[in-house]
């Protein structure tokens, strides 16, 4: 029987390429995926930051609430334009243009929406004469309580109550600031901007944030009624805070803005009185940050369905059904002269309060002969205080102070 030698090695079998490789291109794959959803985020924030605001129907307010949140995303920001910038490189090297021009463009307006804010907020702030903190910027606030909380009035068996914050006081009265916070009318809380009114605390100013009756029901009237009762209990337990009740000025932001100018413009009005009983009595000073002064006029706002929604709950009707009620509760409307001083501070890249409200109040206060201060921020939007170590508070601090000290005395 004859034996066939086999000289042959041992065969043993292979993966396939196709199998061998499966893994990897699964992950390529993955990542040119997740790459692109990167790229593509980044460019949209993008368009919505620079982007002049067009009629999109139901999403202009969509893309107005992108634009004004990117100054909060910093850090986001910082990695989605490391990604995009590495995806570009990867992706020139791998001639996949498509990638790379995407990569690039988010690169490049990652970059932007970083520097550009803060170049202009630089030169604003040389006006000022002070210098940016990035340390500040990204710095986690610290947490704020008030040294007390009291209830002001109890009104349609609804507390409304306030937050004490105190200054170290080196003199026998201090001077107070009534604080009111934003929301549209119908929302927001009187701790919400805690840093600040704590900062205000800080410069030697009792500061008072409090509640208010809510929208809705159409609370036109009874908001503004409410302020002008806090204004009468701060006065009325001044000796209790160690406040001067001859000096109590008034600050709000947004819808707070408005009501801050509405109860120190309509002393003595019979359609806005006090909501408990209280004496009346002018503020010393107005402090109004990127709030709206002509209800009648909010269609230069970029965003539409907000502003109307929250008018209309506000007033209960729209312009048209209520245009009376629109023109009393517009504190443009109410300027005369002796008003006290009055500060308006504005974003000008404000998308649902435009800068003409602003300016147009300024120019009545001005030609009725009443003190008045304009600050206006570059590319910042509304809003702004409540990132208290961003860009246009850093500003917009000094110019407080200054304000408050020309025409506040200690």
């Amino acid at each position: 029987m004859n034996a066939t030698l086999d000289t042959h090695a041992p065969h043993t079998e292979t993966p396939a390429p196709q199998q061998q490789s499966l893994p990897r291109r699964i992950l390529a794959k993955l990542g040119r995926a997740a790459a692109w959803t990167v790229c593509a985020l980044t460019v949209l924030m993008g368009l919505a930051f620079f982007g002049a605001p067009v009629p999109l129907g139901p999403a202009e307010d969509t893309v107005s609430v992108v634009a004004m949140l990117v100054p909060w995303m910093t850090l986001p920001l910082i990695l989605f334009g490391a990604v995009a910038i590495a995806t570009a490189v990867l992706a020139w090297r791998a001639k996949r243009r498509a990638l790379l021009a995407a990569g690039a463009l988010a690169g490049l307006l990652a970059i932007l929406m970083i520097a550009v804010p803060y170049a202009a907020a630089s030169a604003a702030a040389d006006d000022q004469g002070i210098e940016l903190s990035w340390a500040e910027y990204f710095a986690t606030p610290d947490t704020v309580t008030p040294d007390r909380t009291e209830t002001y009035a109890v009104i349609e068996d609804e507390a409304l109550e306030v937050d004490v914050y105190l200054p170290e006081q080196s003199a026998a009265t201090v001077p107070a600031i009534t604080y009111i916070h934003g929301g549209g009318w119908s929302g927001g809380t009187r701790d919400e901007s805690a840093p600040a009114q704590q900062w205000l605390a800080d410069q030697g100013f009792a500061v008072f944030s409090i509640d208010y009756r809510l929208a809705s029901p159409p609370r036109w009237q009874d908001a503004v009624g409410d302020v002008k009762c806090a204004l009468g209990w701060i006065r009325t337990n001044a000796a209790e805070f160690g406040v001067d009740p001859s000096n109590v000025s008034v600050a709000g932001d947004s819808a707070g803005g408005q009501l801050a100018m509405m109860a120190a413009y309509t002393v003595g009005d019979e359609q806005f009185p006090p909501s408990c009983e209280t004496e009346e009595a002018p503020v010393a000073s107005v402090l109004s940050w990127y709030a709206p002064t002509d209800l009648t006029n909010l269609a230069d706002s970029d965003m539409p369905a907000s502003a109307e929604g929250y008018l209309v709950d506000y007033l209960g009707g729209t312009l048209e059904a209520e245009t009376e009620r629109y023109e009393a509760a517009s504190p443009i409307n109410h300027v005369t002269e002796g008003l006290p001083p009055t500060m308006i501070v504005q974003g000008e890249a404000d998308r649902l309060v435009a800068t003409t409200q602003g300016a147009a109040l300024a120019d009545a206060l001005e030609s009725a002969g009443v003190p008045v201060t304009q600050l206006d921020l570059p590319w910042t939007h509304h809003g702004f205080t409540g990132q208290w170590g961003g860009w246009g508070s850093q500003v917009l601090r000094p110019a407080v102070t200054a304000f408050l000290d020309a025409h506040v005395e200690d």
